[in-house]
């Protein structure tokens, strides 16, 4: 027990710790804005129509390569509470590896993050997990190098888990589409490459008030370290309690049991499964109301996404050129996270339960406000005041603008904002609702499939 409480006394202090005498936030900066001047990359749209890798395939109803490897653009007819939806959908089968090393030098916890190019990437270079991988590429399915850093995951048995969960991608644009999430702890010397730095997890999160430096990756894995499940005894606590800024995050974390809160969303997700309409079905990508192919891109009116195909060459990849469709948003989306005080001083997060097409389990734990272009904005009190807060510039604690995940998305950047209001203002919550403390979303979080993504990034940004 006393090695678990020294781990969580490492991580928070290194949380706090924003000073990193490796690398200054500065010279990361810098390192991240020389990758993206050093490397070659080439990113255009072309035609759907062309004679290439990947296709139209009519037997499996949808967009494939010819090697049925990475994933497919297929199309889905879902029934659900809110009415009848088709769209198309990205089935990727297989869990991929989102992973950061950890290791203790004098005295502090470092993360090993990677200055990582991906296709639909904004600024083309981001900060990313360790290793970054799908099953196809540490399987070696397209032919390239094996990823660096993978045997550390492979063999993860030797090394101390700091945290490991499969956690879900965006429901509206993939099919039950999951990674595994994890931190290891290595003691031993690692022969560190050019293309990675060693990292606090403060500088990490001070690396996230610039826009687009942070990918959607690290964030997910960063909100998946586990606080709330392990135990302190008084001394230690009161040397945590000096780490934090405000007292009533502390509390949020250490200061009482979430059990009571985590009953009535699992009674309310486990009603949802059990008894809401949820029905849907793969169905041929041609066949979508609404939805055709125009200038060679596959297009609705009414969608908050695109489909565009794109000829790619990145050099440092495991395969340098190759080409591929991906998703390209339609305007931005707001992902918004509302924070108040109790009486008793404790921070607490406003969550909805939310069913979203892609759903691994028809429904997950999303954020207050979690709107896409082709949203109704403005369905109920909550995002009311969400949106008159944003446009008086009132509570916000964080706004950033945030990529989504580049091997699969185009240029998509969305705002991802924290917002304090007071304890009374939203009064009695809309159905499926709930005010909880961090320690509910922590101990939550370690179980997969609970929390959706856009929920966990926003976790992530949350500060000492």
């Amino acid at each position: 027990m006393q090695a678990e409480k020294n781990i969580l006394k490492y991580i928070l202090e290194s949380w706090a710790t924003e000073e990193n005498p490796f690398y200054s936030t500065d010279e990361i900066l810098t390192w991240i804005k020389h990758k993206n001047e050093e490397v070659n990359v080439r990113i255009h749209k072309i035609p759907y129509a062309y004679d290439g890798d990947w296709h139209y395939d009519p037997a499996e109803l949808g967009i494939v390569n010819r090697q049925r490897t990475f994933f497919a653009v297929r199309g889905i007819h879902f029934e659900g509470e809110d009415g009848v939806k088709e769209q198309p959908i990205i089935v990727q089968d297989g869990i991929g590896y989102l992973g950061i090393i950890a290791r203790i030098i004098d005295g502090t916890m470092y993360f090993l993050m990677q200055a990582k190019i991906e296709p639909g990437n904004i600024n083309n270079c981001q900060i990313s997990p360790t290793i970054q991988a799908t099953r196809s590429n540490f399987m070696r399915a397209h032919g390239g190098r094996e990823p660096a850093f993978y045997s550390y995951f492979a063999n993860k048995e030797k090394y101390r888990i700091i945290a490991d969960q499969i956690q879900s991608e965006q429901s509206s644009r993939f099919l039950g589409k999951r990674n595994r999430n994890i931190v290891i702890l290595v003691d031993e010397d690692i022969e560190v490459p050019s293309t990675h730095r060693w990292m606090t997890l403060g500088q990490i999160k001070q690396l996230m008030r610039y826009d687009n430096i942070v990918n959607m990756d690290t964030r997910s894995v960063i909100s998946c370290i586990p606080f709330a499940m392990r135990d302190v005894n008084p001394q230690e606590l009161d040397e945590i309690r000096k780490l934090f800024r405000e007292e009533a995050f502390f509390n949020s974390m250490f200061g009482r049991s979430s059990g009571e809160a985590i009953t009535h969303l699992y009674q309310y997700m486990n009603d949802y499964k059990m008894l809401k309409k949820y029905e849907r079905r793969l169905v041929d990508l041609n066949s979508l109301q609404g939805w055709t192919f125009e200038n060679g891109e596959y297009v609705s009116p009414s969608s908050s996404f695109r489909i565009v195909f794109c000829d790619i060459e990145i050099e440092d990849r495991e395969v340098r050129c190759w080409q591929q469709p991906l998703l390209e948003a339609v305007g931005r989306s707001e992902f918004g996270l509302l924070v108040r005080i109790s009486e008793d001083n404790v921070m607490e997060f406003l969550v909805q339960a939310k069913s979203e097409v892609g759903c691994f389990d028809r429904i997950e734990i999303a954020p207050s406000v979690q709107k896409e272009p082709a949203d109704e904005q403005v369905s109920n009190p909550v995002d009311r005041l969400f949106f008159e807060r944003l446009q008086e510039g009132k509570g916000i604690r964080f706004r950033g603008l945030f990529s989504e995940e580049g091997g699969r998305f185009y240029h998509e950047e969305n705002w991802n904002t924290i917002l304090e209001i007071g304890r009374d203002e939203l009064g009695e919550l809309p159905e499926g609702y709930f005010w909880v403390d961090f320690r509910t979303l922590n101990t939550l979080i370690q179980f997969n499939n609970c929390l959706n993504i856009q929920l966990r990034n926003l976790i992530s940004l949350l500060e000492l």
